[in-house]
């Protein structure tokens, strides 16, 4: 299902895929290659974690049309499957289970979030 919506895309290393502040109007798959999440706060940028292989980016202003709350940048090349925010809004109608998935995601990386705060 996905495969027949998504398009690939490679870049080369310290690619910015999008900036904190963006429109976000794609999901990044991640194929190969890492792909740095950093974010800005108090006018300097904090490496916030580094997502691989299998993983997925850029889904939170995907699902509520915000803007970007990180930048994302490439670390080595890197192949991406990339999917369009209307594709997806009509696979999550189609097929519910996808975006439930994302769902399941999204608060698994919550709660890590919360855990590493209470530290």
């Amino acid at each position: 299902m996905i495969s027949t919506i998504a398009t690939e895309e490679a870049y080369e290393d310290r690619h910015t895929l999008f900036y904190q502040g963006d429109i976000g109007d794609k999901l990044f798959i991640v194929v190969s290659g890492n792909v740095q999440i950093l974010q800005e706060r108090d006018g300097t940028q904090h490496h916030v974690v580094t997502v691989g292989e299998n993983d997925f980016l850029g889904e939170l202003a995907l699902f509520d049309a915000e803007t970007r709350t990180a930048t994302a940048r490439c670390e080595g090349q890197c192949a991406f499957l990339v999917i369009e925010r209307n594709d997806m809004e009509q696979l999550a109608h189609e097929y519910p289970a996808i975006a439930f998935g994302f769902i399941k995601v999204l608060i698994r990386r919550m709660r890590e979030m919360m855990k590493t705060r209470d530290l």
